[in-house]
């Protein structure tokens, strides 16, 4: 018997030899091995970011974790770590197997893990190979390939380059990865700049990061601090008058840094994005310098002032504010949507495309959803630039005269729409410049009209927006949703002279070796005429400078700017977008649930002043818009909208006048008088000339006319007739507007037909299509304050030509946040 246990036991033992030699040297199998090949993949960091001064402003990584090399480190950092974690870290194989024995003895006679007896290169196996080495598993097979693991990893690597690897990748507390983004998350400065003490407080936390954080526990963490002091002193890495010396520092701790609305929150995504679409999902992990477009001067300046404002509006500065507020319902996001009010702001040069500010809501942490790039909202009054771009372009001067009344359209099936100005105020006679720099609704619409509704969409699809534009008349009043970003490049398209830039917020890509590995490259399309983009601007300079837009004015910025101010229906969306001869920039103001923010608010009261404080900020070179070729100029008589000539003298005030390439025509004078005092047939004049050219203080409808042919010698009994039954045209002409204005308006007359022809009008539909009922959004703003004056009376709108036939709009993309209804 004795034999035979004694055969037995060799057996075991020759076994068990051979299954330890097989774990310790044998191949990979049966889950044994880890990929300690890959290991250069571990030593690699998130991408920094760079702003466009070439100073850092944060990291895209999976963790918050800095990759820094040893040699870069003070002496003293990774003692402290050697010092308490593994002292005979350069003496062993990878396993240190006196404290593993001593480790496993103490943890018998407990009866428990007292002790857990592993080296910095087995504490590294678990944090670079965590799905083999799972720390929960407390089992003899993990212990196992733990120590199978840490001798892969001696094999292939010397040991300063897995203390490297170590001191880069161990968890130490606060979300914080390795001794550099724990040394910026505790004491606010890199690990090259610790001192001994505060190097002493990092290298105890390994042991347990969440018990000993000094922010969470101080005096835990300076009781580990003083062990590590004593035994680095013990190890003899310094002296005794050292240890004593820096026990005797207190722990001082930075700021924490606000998680929930950290600076340009909403640009990183964005960068984040365009890397993912340049270099894939491996930036996490390459250690890319980043170099992107953001001024830190007006990302501080859009955040600042757009939160000051939205804060006022909650608080009740600007009327009732009926929703819930920013700190009442914060964290009650329903898939990324908010109860509470949202901004949107961005800030980008006009001729390359760089995005310099970005702000896509009110708190990032709490709503990620970037209501710049992804959102859909109607812009308002902030769409009509397109409609009368499109006149432009079509030779309407901007002298020429619009009746400036109530006016129905014809819808199919007999229905009517009626554009109301925001004020309810009718002008009469007003020319395309003023009906711009006041938001007149009655003027666009008809001038949409008069252009074609399809050429208006042309016009916007060229300059940018892919979004879904329905053929419908009140589109030219800014019905159709459009992404902010996509409004702001086409308003670039005017500040550089008809070149349309692709917005981008990364400038270049360089590898961790300074090899750059992209470039921006410069992406410009011509999109408009330039002579008509910068009359176009001179008209949009007039609404800031004394139109809707003037708040800017108010609000102290001085230099050269063109905008438009732009307000909902029921004031659900607040924008005003407006460009410098450098910058173009874009502010709104929402509900993502549209719902009216507050009673009477406006672009011009809200957003108008903000975006003029952030201009005010940002600052920028001096200069103005340049003129180019192709742009004639007059002088012009305010009053008459007539251009003033040798024969034909000013009548008041007068101002310099730009037209696209063709001067106006001469007006006709008699003794030194335009078209007032000159004979001519005025019962042709509101069909042929597509105006009125009588005095309404005298008019009667049953003698206009009659006169002046009898005076002639015509009798026309007929043509009387007509004009007494207020017959028309069946078809009006081109141009023609047939809405009855109300008496009391002084009419100038008209100065004769555009030019050049006018296009056709636009294909009609079948009457038999029904149409949609189209959401009209209230576009008007209110207009400066003016002398009080008699308000005129208003008379009932005349139809304004033939039955439309809108184009049904395309079904509503329910997957969008913030859409209005």
């Amino acid at each position: 018997m004795k034999r035979k246990l004694l055969i037995a036991l060799s057996i075991f033992l020759v076994l068990g030899l051979g299954a330890f030699g097989w774990l310790w040297f044998g191949p990979c199998g049966l889950g044994g091995c880890a990929p300690v090949s890959e290991l250069e993949k571990f030593q690699a960091e998130g991408s920094q970011l760079f702003d466009r001064d070439g100073k850092p402003f944060g990291t895209l990584a999976t963790v918050n974790r800095r990759v820094v090399p040893l040699d870069s480190l003070p002496e003293y950092l990774p003692q402290a770590v050697l010092a308490v974690e593994d002292r005979r870290f350069y003496d062993h194989g990878g396993v240190d197997w006196r404290r593993f024995m001593g480790a496993l003895v103490r943890n018998v006679r407990a009866r428990g893990v007292e002790e857990g007896g592993s080296t910095i290169t087995m504490q590294l196996a678990r944090n670079l190979f965590p799905e083999k080495l799972d720390y929960r598993d407390r089992s003899i097979r993990r212990k196992v390939l733990e120590v199978r693991v840490a001798r892969q990893i001696e094999r292939a690597l010397d040991k300063r380059k897995i203390l490297e690897l170590y001191l880069n990748h161990i968890y130490l507390g606060e979300g914080a990865y390795g001794v550099d983004a724990a040394a910026q998350t505790y004491f606010g400065k890199p690990a090259q700049a610790l001192t001994l003490a505060e190097a002493a407080v990092i290298g105890g936390l390994p042991q347990s990061p969440s018990r000993i954080n000094p922010r969470e526990n101080r005096q835990a963490a300076r009781t580990r601090r003083d062990l590590v002091l004593r035994e680095m002193a013990k190890a003899g890495y310094i002296t005794q008058a050292q240890a004593t010396e820096a026990a005797a520092t207190p722990i001082r701790l930075a700021r924490r840094k606000d998680s929930g609305t950290g600076r340009g929150s909403y640009f990183m995504e964005r960068v984040r994005r365009e890397l993912e679409e340049r270099v894939g999902p491996e930036f996490y992990t390459s250690g890319l310098r980043v170099y992107t477009t953001l001024d830190p001067v007006a990302q501080r300046a859009a955040e600042e002032e757009i939160a000051k404002q939205a804060d006022a509006i909650e608080a009740g500065g600007f009327g009732a504010y009926r929703h819930p507020t920013w700190p009442e319902a914060k964290g009650e996001t329903d898939e990324g949507m908010t109860s509470y009010l949202q901004t949107a702001a961005v800030v980008m040069e006009a001729r390359t495309g760089a995005v310099r500010a970005l702000v896509g809501g009110r708190d990032y942490d709490d709503s990620k959803f970037d209501r710049v790039y992804q959102g859909l909202r109607q812009p308002g009054s902030a769409f009509k630039p397109f409609v009368y771009l499109t006149a432009l372009e079509r030779s309407v001067p901007p002298t020429r005269k619009i009746q400036d009344a109530p006016v129905k359209m014809v819808m199919a099936g007999g229905e009517t729409w009626s554009p109301r100005n925001y004020t309810g105020r009718y002008d009469g006679p007003i020319t395309v410049r003023e009906a711009l720099t006041r938001s007149k609704n009655t003027v666009t619409v008809q001038l949409a009209q008069e252009m074609g509704m399809s050429s208006v969409i042309q016009t916007a699809r060229e300059m940018g927006i892919t979004t879904p534009i329905p053929n419908v008349p009140a589109t030219a009043l800014g019905a159709a949703e459009v992404k902010p970003i996509e409004l702001v490049r086409a308003y670039a398209a005017l500040a550089s002279g008809g070149w349309m830039p692709e917005p981008h917020v990364i400038e270049r890509i360089e590898d961790r070796h300074g090899e750059v590995v992209y470039r921006a490259e410069e992406q410009r399309d011509r999109v408009v005429e330039p002579a008509a983009a910068y009359v176009l601007t001179t008209m949009l300079r007039d609404v800031v400078d004394r139109g809707t837009g003037t708040p800017v004015r108010a609000a102290g910025f001085r230099g050269p700017a063109a905008g438009k101010t732009g307000t909902t229906n029921g004031a659900t969306d607040i924008w005003f977008v407006g460009y410098t001869p450098e910058l173009v920039g874009a502010v709104w103001f929402g509900l993502d649930r549209p719902q009216t923010i507050v009673r009477e608010a406006s672009g011009g009261t809200i957003a108008a002043p903000v975006w003029g404080r952030i201009m005010s900020r940002i600052g920028g070179r001096a200069g103005d818009f340049v003129m180019p070729r192709g742009v004639v100029t007059e002088s012009v008589d305010r009053a008459t909208g007539f251009v003033v000539d040798p024969g034909c003298p000013s009548q008041g005030e007068t101002y310099t006048e730009y037209f696209v390439h063709v001067r106006p025509p001469r007006p006709y004078c008699y003794a030194g008088q335009p078209y007032p005092t000159m004979a001519f047939d005025t019962a042709f004049a509101d069909e042929e000339l597509g105006a009125y050219a009588y005095d309404y203080e005298s008019y009667d409808p049953d003698t206009v006319g009659t006169g002046d042919l009898r005076s002639k010698g015509i009798d026309w009994p007929e043509l009387e007739e007509r004009r007494r039954r207020g017959d028309t045209l069946s078809r009006p002409l081109p141009g023609s507007v047939t809405t009855d204005p109300a008496p009391g308006y002084d009419v100038p007359p008209v100065t004769g037909r555009p030019s050049t022809p006018l296009p056709p009008p636009p294909t009609r539909r079948d009457p038999a299509t029904p149409p949609p009922t189209p959401t009209v959004p209230r576009t008007d703003e209110p207009e400066p304050a003016e002398p009080p004056e008699p308000e005129p009376r208003e008379s009932e709108p005349r139809i304004l030509g033939e039955p439309v036939q809108p184009t049904p709009p395309p079904p509503p993309d329910s997957a969008s946040i913030g859409r209005l209804r």
